[in-house]
């Protein structure tokens, strides 16, 4: 099953601090600028509780987080919550430790004023590079495989010198590219990919849940060719690659 989260509802909420101090030099608006390159660092090893205050109307429903690699959360203690009124908050899940890698915790989608997530009494001064509060699509129609390359894109320069001697500076980690080819996807599945292009607006990195079963976060690297194919039966390309920081 594909899957994309595209939605970050801190993007639309008020975030601050409701434990905890901010570096000024690491703001906190680094855990929803989509730039995984950049983190949020709090001012000191202490609690942190991280509030997310949606406002009073055009409530968004999350069902998953999700923080891409670059953290250092592995061992610290971790909770996800949410609220109504700011008081009382509930567990989206139960409380755990963090591991290295992609971060993924997902739960039945509740829709919810207010949210926390909190690092409780950490060692070592927490590092973040995006808080991704969403819900998550699930394509109504998938392709079966990969309709184009999905071998690793090499982040490497080849300089050829005078006497024909190759040269290679490498510039990056490769990156992981996936072109999946819909065909016949029904009216809903138009409207959703539409509403997830329309999102990316071509600078927007989202994460997507790939055939093999992994979280990448990245970009769309061409249109999606979105074709009616008969009545209300559509095909469209899907050309993602990952985003390093």
């Amino acid at each position: 099953m594909i899957k994309c989260a595209y939605i970050n509802i801190l993007e639309t909420s008020n975030v601050s601090l409701s434990a905890g101090t901010e570096d000024a030099s690491y703001p906190l608006y680094r855990l929803y600028d989509r730039n995984i390159g950049k983190v949020f660092k709090p001012a000191s090893a202490e609690t942190i509780e991280i509030k997310i205050d949606q406002g009073d109307t055009a409530l968004l429903s999350a069902d998953r987080l999700l923080i891409p690699s670059g953290h250092n959360l592995e061992g610290m203690t971790l909770d996800i919550m949410y609220s109504d009124d700011d008081v009382t908050y509930t567990p989206a899940v139960p409380q755990w430790t963090g591991a290295s890698g992609v971060i993924d915790k997902s739960w039945s989608p509740v829709t919810k004023r207010y949210w926390k997530f909190i690092i409780t009494n950490p060692a070592s001064i927490p590092e973040i590079t995006e808080l991704f509060l969403t819900q998550t699509y699930e394509w109504e129609r998938n392709p079966s495989r990969p309709a184009g390359p999905f071998d690793s894109v090499f982040n490497v320069e080849n300089d050829m010198t005078a006497g024909g001697q190759d040269r290679f500076l490498v510039h990056g980690d490769p990156k992981r590219q996936r072109v999946y080819h819909v065909l016949l996807a029904g009216e809903a599945q138009k409207n959703n990919i539409l509403d997830l292009y329309d999102r990316w607006r071509g600078y927007a990195p989202f994460f997507l849940y790939d055939h093999e079963g992994n979280w990448i976060f990245g970009k769309l690297r061409s249109p999606l060719n979105l074709k009616e194919e008969a009545y209300q039966r559509y095909s469209f390309d899907f050309d993602f690659q990952e985003v390093l920081p």
